[in-house]
């Protein structure tokens, strides 16, 4: 027996009508949109392919904006679970069906060679009895099939191949929740989804200060956003968060949908609800409106809202303190404190809270302004008397408080949104990046002291004033990483040396084709626009420096008085406060994409490191 079955062995090497050698056959499947806040699955597939082809969200970040003039965000801001007019969570089915899934849509197919024309007939199973069950399908064994799978439990998916061979595998979606809070750094402040466009035939002018003529100036194009029928936005930028200036942009987005995309059966739920302008205690523990003027703004703080989405948007309380929560009367502003909460055994757990706070704490806005304000001019006068400039002691006053407003938001994560004390590592803390440090790690602005001020004649950096800020900005780190060893979060700093060299002052010089990273403003000359025409600039485009200046401010976002109010008011022509306006308030001194990206790559390799230390857990 065992010589004849050599023979054979040996015959079929050179016979070809001997038996073909069985081939394995396996289940294939993947979420079909793993980031839900896409509400459109092509929307995350050009970031899947974008990170297959540049590796790092910083490279596919550059990838996306050679792609379009305007940036990516332009065309999915529309596209997310996030009803723009509304400003929350009501598009998608509703905040309940977004944050609490019953089931996702998953793809798979069968791996391995089948007979040409094999028909494969699947079949899903739940352990128990599921609404709608999937009744089976019969194709052709090269096609994937789609289905909805329940989540959290899954199910068993098997296929039979010409009624023989079969395959099967557990199909079980791990979907992480996923919670950014924090101010501008973290909203994506900057940045808005839908840049302002610009007009090449027209220009605007602003009257004179001090017998300086402010004319010769961009004019913006005249456009709105339609959602749902609805013309929400009058002129200007269009960001995802209207009144917050939230943004696609945002670090803490693109750390969530890094995740998503890294693990094929892997979904993320997203919440975003940074807002610019928020501190602790305002912003985070109490309801802060934003920075924009809207008719629908936050009306609950941060933790509240979180803790609302936990619930599903119902069945939560609101626990009302006294003075229990002031640290001893040290935070007098939190007296008599509400704050929404969930209970326990009905809260969604989350798996993540990324934040970035502390800078507005401390009144870090107003040290730039004492930075960029020249001593003695009349708006660095008038800034004294509205308290909006800080100097370096000024500033480091709010240290103190800084560390009881720190202590409180800790009591109010893990009292109101549920993460375990146990895991306080859970909770990732984003260091600032530098604004205006040079390569050496030292130096400010290579002693220069114009940095794209120049389209606001009221600016001039002082370099002396801009170190000062950049100590206590250093500071200010120091001692957000003493928070986060004392509580056992995780920090996250390694950016802020990705941007010494890239802060407001760098750009190149001398390189006509890269114009656009000059830090001019484009000015009608009377013949022609210096030094670039307005319609052909690229808010998006790759730079050396990731910082905004006040004339990125300008061209990129360009905030001012909306049509109506400047109707009620009775002006219609702009005044140099509006000018002011532009070029402060539209994100200047804060992240570009690219910056922000960079801050996502650093903050997302600790947010792998956590995910796969509870996995094991």
């Amino acid at each position: 027996m065992i010589r004849t079955l050599t023979v054979v062995i040996a015959l079929c090497g050179v016979v070809a009508t001997c038996p073909a050698r069985a081939t394995e056959h396996a289940i294939e499947w993947q979420v079909e949109n793993p980031f839900r806040f896409f509400a459109d699955p092509a929307d995350t597939e050009s970031h899947q392919m974008a990170i297959a082809r540049a590796g790092s969200i910083l490279d596919a970040e550059r990838l996306l904006a050679t792609r379009t003039q305007y940036g990516w965000a332009e065309q999915t801001f529309k596209r997310t679970c996030w009803d723009l007019a509304r400003q929350d969570h009501s598009a998608c089915g509703g905040l309940r069906a977004y944050v609490r899934p019953r089931s996702h849509r998953i793809s798979a197919r069968l791996t391995g060679e089948a007979r040409r024309g094999a028909r494969c007939v699947w079949q899903f199973k739940t352990g128990g009895r599921q609404r709608g069950a999937w009744r089976g399908k019969t194709t052709s064994c090269g096609d994937a099939i789609k289905l909805s799978v329940p989540y959290p439990n899954g199910g068993r998916l098997t296929v039979s191949i010409d009624g023989g061979a079969t395959a099967e595998a557990t199909i079980r979606v791990a979907d992480l929740f996923i919670v950014g809070l924090g101010d501008s750094y973290a909203s994506g402040e900057g940045n808005p989804d839908r840049p302002v466009r610009w007009r090449d035939d027209a220009t605007a002018s602003f009257g004179s200060i001090r017998g300086l003529d402010l004319s010769g100036y961009p004019q913006r194009r005249s456009t709105s956003v339609a959602y749902r029928g609805r013309r929400f936005v009058g002129r200007g930028a269009f960001w995802l968060s209207q009144p917050c200036h939230r943004s696609l942009y945002s670090y803490q987005l693109r750390v969530a949908l890094q995740l998503a995309l890294e693990d094929a059966h892997r979904a993320v739920t997203f919440l975003g609800l940074s807002c610019s302008g928020a501190e602790i205690t305002s912003g985070l523990l109490s309801a802060w409106k934003g920075v924009e003027r809207f008719p629908s703004v936050p009306r609950r703080s941060q933790v509240g809202q979180v803790a609302v989405a936990q619930c599903g948007g119902r069945g939560f309380d609101v626990r009302n303190y006294a003075s229990s929560f002031t640290d001893g009367g040290r935070v007098p502003s939190l007296d008599g404190l509400a704050i929404e909460r969930c209970p326990p055994e009905q809260a969604r757990e989350i798996d993540l809270v990324l934040v970035s706070i502390g800078g507005n704490d401390i009144g870090f806005a107003k040290l730039v302004a004492n930075a960029i304000l020249p001593a003695g001019s009349p708006l660095r006068r008038l800034s004294q008397l509205t308290e909006q400039v800080f100097t370096a002691r000024d500033a480091r006053r709010g240290f103190p408080e800084l560390a009881s407003r720190f202590k409180l938001l800790r009591r109010a994560i893990h009292n109101h949104l549920h993460i375990s004390w146990d895991e306080p590592y859970r909770i990732i803390l984003a260091a600032y990046p530098t604004i205006a440090v040079e390569r050496d790690g030292k130096s400010i602005c290579n002693g220069r002291t114009a940095a794209g001020l120049d389209g606001f004649p009221g600016y001039r950096l002082s370099v002396r004033r801009a170190a000062e800020a950049e100590a206590v900005s250093a500071e200010l780190n120091r001692r957000l990483r003493r928070v986060a060893k004392r509580y056992g979060w995780s920090f996250v700093s390694e950016h802020r040396e990705r941007f010494a060299g890239r802060g407001i002052c760098a750009g190149y010089e001398n390189e006509p084709a890269k114009r656009h990273d000059e830090l001019l403003l484009p000015r009608w000359t009377g013949r022609s626009w210096h030094p670039y025409p307005p319609s052909t600039y690229r808010p998006y485009a790759p730079r050396l420096r990731w910082m905004r200046t006040s004339n990125d401010a300008f061209m990129t976002a360009h905030v001012d008085l909306s049509s109506d109010l400047r109707r009620r008011i009775r002006r219609s022509r702009y005044q140099p406060t509006d000018l002011l306006k532009a070029s402060t308030f539209g994100g200047a001194f804060h992240p570009t994409a690219e910056g922000q990206a960079a801050i996502a790559d650093a903050v997302v390799s600790v947010a792998r490191r956590i995910i796969r230390r509870r996995e094991v857990e």
